[in-house]
């Protein structure tokens, strides 16, 4: 009898402080909730149907003295990657540049300015390539905000987190643009590789090959995340003095984007000429998503307030059972 009542004493403890510790629980994770809501409507997301975003780039420049070169880095040594649509008309991207280079600082990032292209009256250095790679990977999260496929100005950060316009959701631009840059790019292991194994300066022709390794997410067991590489060539700076925003020297212009066929490979790819100078590099972009997965009626992983409602449950669950031990 003696140590049946010990342990009806010890699981009435028991029961006593799960509650307490279900409801300490329930009140971080609903800070947690309200942190998260509150940094995360300073973007909209850059993706639909999941999630998504890029694990990084790579970057070798092509000048006139170049003639192969290799660079190999692990995902978390990729440098970030900031995406902009822009125009050489649109005065609210003069705001936005400004604002990106404050946020930035002596940040180590790789810019990628995408300029408008079709039915465009004055912009010169967009094309239907670039279009292309701006409206496949971010032109529904612009339709559903915007009603249109592609904005300028609209900026995104890591490929995840997307900002339209000039309007601040914080006090201002700055501080949007430095906190979704300090949200940093979604973990990845694995590593890249790009290889330029020869390039004529004349022809303009290069012979090339890139490896991604299929990534593994440290925090999820989850294997149905994918990869896409693409050959982006940037040049760093372009004059166009009929510009009418006024900006003169362009930066960071996007001349042509190829998606890769696979995550191995090699390939021939002609360089775009550069507008002026000698100044064009060629980046391999990572992509990534992971479709979305339905569960209990909602995405999963579960939102903050996701989590406050399972904890919820697990509470009322276990109070009836409190009862009916109380009872007997």
């Amino acid at each position: 009898m003696t140590r049946k009542h010990s342990i009806s004493q010890y699981s009435g403890i028991g029961v006593r402080i799960t509650p307490l510790l279900l409801v300490s629980l329930l009140l971080v994770a609903s800070t947690q909730a309200a942190a998260t809501s509150e940094q995360s409507s300073m973007w909209h997301d850059a993706r639909t149907g999941g999630d998504g975003g890029v694990i990084g780039a790579l970057e070798m420049t092509l000048t006139n003295e170049t003639t192969e070169g290799e660079i190999t880095l692990e995902y978390s040594e990729m440098t970030p990657v900031i995406e902009v649509y822009t125009a050489t008309w649109c005065l609210n991207c003069v705001t936005t540049e400004h604002a990106i280079d404050e946020a930035v600082g002596d940040s180590d990032v790789i810019r990628i300015h995408y300029h408008r292209h079709r039915a465009e009256p004055e912009d010169p250095f967009g094309n239907n390539a670039t279009e292309h790679r701006w409206e496949s990977t971010y032109g529904d999260a612009s339709t559903a905000e915007t009603g249109m496929s592609r904005v300028a100005p609209s900026t995104v950060f890591d490929g995840e987190r997307m900002h339209l316009g000039t309007s601040p959701s914080s006090s201002s631009l700055v501080s949007d643009y430095s906190t979704s840059l300090n949200a940093g790019q979604t973990s990845f292991t694995g590593s890249a590789r790009l290889t330029v194994t020869s390039y004529d300066s004349e022809t303009r022709l290069m012979q090339f090959s890139w490896n991604a390794s299929q990534p593994s997410d440290p925090e999820s067991e989850d294997s149905t995340t994918i990869l896409t590489a693409w050959l982006l060539f940037v040049e760093d700076s372009a004059s166009f003095p009929d510009g009418s925003n006024g900006i003169g020297d362009y930066l960071h212009v996007l001349h042509d984007a190829i998606e890769l066929d696979g995550l191995d490979g090699t390939g021939l790819a002609q360089v775009p000429t550069a507008w002026d100078g000698d100044d064009v590099s060629v980046v391999l972009l990572i992509d990534w998503t992971s479709p979305s997965m339905d569960c209990c009626g909602s995405n999963w992983p579960l939102p903050g307030p996701g989590i406050v409602t399972t904890l919820t449950c697990f509470l009322a669950a276990l109070l009836p059972s409190r009862r009916k031990r109380l009872s007997t």
